[in-house]
């Protein structure tokens, strides 16, 4: 029983192991995502107005604006996909086979628990047959139980009489 007690304890830190895991990755993401829109927001007002400063003499205002724009959604775009891209690590994929050879020896233990069950199921089974025939015919189940001891005891002594 100890071991099945340990058996899962390991399955339960295996599974924290791998939503610490998740929750690590997820925050990483979020934080990503949002340092990246707060990037955006101050680097896209700053960068903005000196690109637009430095493009309307050359471009003219309309093009100074696109081209600032264009400019703040690629680099918007390019930290998105790198937060997008962010996965666990190798600790996960151990976590999950810990998990999953504790779940293996959990089953096996509890198919050697339905075994032990089964004989003790059939044993009762047995026994509540010879109660049932004994019930029936108390006086067989009484000859049967006392003329085996007496019988033992007479060819035992018959055999010592002889030798």
């Amino acid at each position: 029983m100890d071991s099945l007690v340990r058996t899962m304890r390991i399955i339960w830190r295996a599974e924290l192991l791998i939503i610490e895991a998740k929750l690590n990755v997820a925050t990483k993401r979020i934080g990503s995502m949002a340092f990246a829109g707060l990037i955006f927001v101050f680097g896209l007002g700053m960068l903005n107005v000196a690109g637009f400063f430095a493009l309307e003499e050359g471009w003219g205002p309309v093009y100074a604006a696109l081209g600032v724009a264009v400019a703040d959604f690629l680099i918007a775009t390019l930290l998105v996909v790198w937060g997008s891209r962010l996965s666990t690590g190798p600790e996960l994929d151990l976590a999950r086979e810990v998990r999953d050879a504790g779940l293996l020896e959990l089953e096996a233990k509890a198919e050697h628990i339905q075994d032990e069950v089964d004989a003790v199921r059939e044993e009762l089974l047995t026994l509540k047959k010879g109660l049932l025939a004994f019930s029936r015919n108390p006086l067989d189940g009484t000859i049967n139980a006392l003329l085996t001891p007496i019988l033992t005891l007479l060819i035992k002594s018959l055999t010592k009489g002889k030798g």
